[in-house]
């Protein structure tokens, strides 16, 4: 494969956003979530991590991750539209209907906001709950 700046952009674009997820996971485990499952895919999207909250064990919570190394393009909350949460709904809808474990029947999206600085050090972490509320 011939190098490119856009192959390279892409490459390091799937790199930092592997780098937050991680980030994401750890802080989420450093809380007491049980981390079920990661980078679920489907026709219609993909879900970052899949985790059991401690603090609500009967809920099943799908976790949307964005990560940025500068807020010239907003804030990493700020890029997930109503269609990519429309998205979630459905890639969670279609992992429930294919999990055969006991999982919890209550579910809820939450995204978790990660800033990094141009060394890919972590600065920012935010958890953001039930982001599909109303929707």
């Amino acid at each position: 494969m011939i190098k490119t700046k856009s192959n390279f952009r892409i490459m390091n674009t799937i790199f930092i956003g592997k780098l937050g997820e991680s980030h994401a996971e750890k802080f989420l485990i450093s809380l007491g979530y049980q981390i079920i499952g990661k980078n679920f895919h489907t026709r219609f999207g993909e879900i970052d991590l899949i985790a059991i909250d401690p603090a609500t064990p009967r809920h099943l919570v799908f976790l949307e991750v964005k990560t940025r190394t500068s807020d010239l393009f907003g804030a990493p909350q700020e890029s997930i539209s109503p269609q990519k949460i429309g998205k979630i709904i459905k890639t969670a809808i279609q992992f429930k209907n294919s999990s055969t474990g006991n999982l919890p029947r209550i579910w809820r999206i939450d995204a978790i906001a990660v800033k990094l600085n141009k060394s890919l050090q972590l600065i920012d972490l935010k958890h953001f709950k039930n982001i599909s509320y109303g929707y």
